[in-house]
């Protein structure tokens, strides 16, 4: 136990001595040779060590007086200090004695063969380190040469490999060619190129003078009585159809064959005269209030009993081609005309010589009309009206004296032609 105490005490001598020179101390005690180092201040947690080992001689200290006790120790610091305590009997000067110093040498031989094996692995460290510290020279030879332009064998034969195989790539032969690919999309237009130069204009009274110089259109130039058009002018025409309408009409609508209206338009295969019932009219409405579905109003005067008709439609039209479309509505409607006799007096269901009824009434339409322009269009229609009463003669219901009714309903067709003015 006391002799490994007493390597331990060594070793820690060796490895606390980290400052240890052969410089003197700065300030010395003459009783007891301590040297007072200013970084191991009283107090210090190892001060009484670094006091006896500098009382025994084996440190000494920087020459500014530090000890530098965090510091590693080199090898030749280490000599020094095993060199003092063998040459100089420093540590009999310590309070040791001759069986404390035998012990401590008979320590140092135990310790003697692992501090030569320690020595020679340093001295493999130090042989591999400078092998590689030769290597490392080497090779920023070879790169110092590389960035100078200095071509070694390896690089010329890289070289060379990359050119014999760029040459055997541009030497392969080129394969059948594939299908062609679907065209892409077109791209899009180009920037408008410079106007060209002007050309001649000649100017006369009264005359209109035209020169074509270029494909773009120039403004059109008016002095007095004289008008100048350089380029060419294009023509105007507006696309945009206009949405509301108004029109007149001609049409006709079944009458009581026992009625006649005025004028008998023409008799049926069974040779009984049919009458017609002649009207003329106006109509208001837009094409489109809804999308396609659009509205109307519409009246019609008929001279035959002095009938007047009314009514309100929606329409849906659709075109089938270009300015040609057809169209489709529904809607009410009221009937002014002439009254019937009521039924029980003389000569029943006969208009009355004064007086006059209304008769309501449910309306379908079709038609189709051929746009002549973007103003003017012209239109054929067809109508059905189903009455809901017949007090009037301008229903155009048949009836007999003897079975008249004023509440009797039935369909009356008609039709009737025109023109709309689009605005």
């Amino acid at each position: 136990m006391r002799k490994t105490l007493v390597i331990s005490s060594i070793l820690a001598l060796g490895l606390g001595a980290a400052s240890a020179q052969t410089a003197a101390p700065v300030t010395t005690t003459a009783a007891t040779q301590v040297t007072q180092f200013t970084d191991v201040p009283a107090g210090h947690w190892a001060k009484d060590a670094v006091d006896r080992i500098t009382q025994c001689g084996l440190i000494q200290g920087f020459p500014d007086g530090t000890f530098r006790g965090n510091e590693n120790l080199t090898r030749y610091q280490a000599a020094l200090i095993f060199y003092r305590m063998l040459s100089t009997n420093a540590l009999s000067t310590c309070g040791l004695s001759q069986g404390d110093m035998t012990v401590v040498m008979n320590g140092m031989q135990e310790v003697s063969t692992e501090l030569a094996a320690i020595a020679t692995r340093v001295g493999d460290l130090e042989r591999v380190t400078a092998d590689q510290t030769a290597r490392l020279a080497a090779l920023e030879e070879r790169i110092n040469g590389m960035a100078s332009g200095t071509a070694n064998q390896d690089v010329t034969a890289l070289t060379a490999r990359i050119d014999a195989l760029e040459a055997a790539v541009r030497n392969i032969p080129a394969g059948p060619q594939g299908p062609v690919g679907p065209q892409g999309p077109v791209g899009p237009q180009g920037p408008a190129g410079p106007q060209g130069p002007a050309g001649t204009v000649t100017t006369t009274d009264t005359t209109t003078t035209t020169t074509n110089t270029t494909t773009t259109d120039a403004p059109v130039t008016n002095t007095g009585s004289t008008t100048v058009v350089i380029g060419n002018v294009p023509t105007t025409t507006d696309t945009t159809a206009s949405n509301l309408y108004a029109g007149v009409t001609v049409g006709a609508k079944q009458g009581d064959s026992s009625q006649p209206c005025v004028t008998k338009v023409g008799k049926n295969n069974a040779g009984k005269a049919v009458d017609y019932c002649v009207n003329i009219g106006g109509v208001v409405g837009a094409k489109s209030v809804f999308g396609p579905v659009g509205a109307r109003v519409a009246a019609v005067y008929q001279p035959g009993w002095n009938g007047v008709s009314a009514d309100v439609a929606a329409t849906g039209s659709f075109d089938v081609a270009e300015n040609f479309g057809v169209y489709a509505g529904a809607g009410l409607g009221i009937t002014n005309s002439r009254a019937r006799i009521a039924a029980g007096q003389t000569n029943a269901g006969y208009g009355a010589t004064t007086g006059s009824a209304t008769d309501p009434y449910a309306l379908g339409l079709v038609g189709v009309e051929y746009r002549v322009n973007n103003s003017v269009a012209v239109f054929v229609e067809g109508n059905g009206r189903y009455y809901l009463s017949n007090k009037g003669v301008g229903t155009g219901l048949n009836t007999a004296s003897s079975s008249y009714n004023a509440n009797q309903k039935g369909f009356n067709l008609g039709g009737k032609a025109g023109l709309k003015f689009f605005f």
